[in-house]
């Protein structure tokens, strides 16, 4: 495997078919090819955290957040060509509402009255929610195909942070819109129109989704630990991991996943873990992107 290091701390990766996009804790991209080899030059294009991001087309679609100035950003960028680091906080600050910033390079951006979440890729589109404003379908333009309301969950009330939404993951031609609390929403992925809703029983705050039709459902608790459902009404299946998990993927072998000093592998009869120094934040193909920006080799 080839010596890489990044110039900054990763925090996760866009996986897209050709290009992927190595995203930084301050607000850098990167251009990755399938090996982690950098395309061009990273950049900053818009001095807010990146809270989202996903590969469609030819473009990555990405949202910035700012709670402390309470500013939000969706924005487009090109797969190809050059891009360019854009404005920096001070200039956050002092621009008014007639000089709007926006992420440099873009094709297309969008100021955002609400705190985007839940940003994932689905066959026809994006979907994307507000915050008790919305969940969206947009195409690789930002040209909206549907909007439906918010989800709601009376019985849920009483749990911290139950409306907040991680993942709206495609499955089956619908959408399974998952809150914190482990509440689904289930949407019809044609229009957005309402299926149903359930309460997966799980044994702390819910951190992400993955999804696969051979490999069934992937859960990543977020003070570690991982659950498994080959369908929805299942009971999960709980795995104990020694930390958090921060990306997974399945493959002919099954689900493999990396996070907090371990990498994981299930393969459907079994569970293995093999500690590891670091930081493991994406898979890349066979190899593991680190904290500490290196390429590292995947242990299990």
């Amino acid at each position: 495997m080839q010596d890489t290091r990044y110039d900054f701390q990763p925090m996760r990766v866009d996986h897209g078919d050709e290009v992927n996009i190595l995203v930084g804790c301050s607000g850098e991209l990167l251009r990755i090819d399938a090996n982690g080899t950098p395309m061009h030059e990273s950049v900053t294009p818009f001095p807010a955290n990146i809270s989202d991001g996903v590969v469609i087309g030819e473009s990555w679609i990405g949202t910035w957040v700012d709670p402390e100035l309470r500013e939000a950003r969706m924005a487009a960028l090109p797969l190809v060509g050059n891009w360019e680091d854009g404005a920096g906080r001070r200039q956050l600050r002092e621009c008014s509402n007639s000089e709007i910033l926006m992420p440099a390079s873009s094709i297309w951006s969008r100021r955002l009255d609400a705190e985007p979440m839940a940003l994932t890729l689905v066959s026809n589109g994006v979907i994307f929610a507000t915050l008790n404003r919305g969940i969206y379908m947009i195409d690789e333009e930002a040209r909206e195909l549907w909007r439906t309301s918010y989800p709601q969950w009376p019985s849920l009330t009483k749990f911290q942070y139950s409306d907040t939404l991680v993942s709206c993951t495609e499955f089956d031609d619908r959408i399974a819109v998952w809150s914190r609390s482990g509440a689904v929403t289930i949407l019809d992925a044609k229009d957005g129109s309402f299926i149903s809703n359930q309460i997966v029983s799980l044994t702390g705050p819910l951190a992400g989704v993955e999804y696969s039709k051979d490999g069934g459902w992937f859960l990543i608790l977020e003070n570690g630990g991982i659950c498994l459902l080959s369908d929805l009404q299942d009971t999960p299946q709980l795995v104990d991991t020694p930390g958090p998990v921060f990306d997974a993927r399945f493959s002919i072998e099954g689900w493999k996943w990396t996070g907090w000093r371990h990498d994981g592998h299930n393969t459907g009869q079994k569970s293995e873990t093999v500690n590891r120094q670091d930081i493991g934040i994406a898979l890349l193909g066979e190899n593991v992107v680190t904290n500490d920006g290196r390429l590292d080799t995947f242990r299990v």
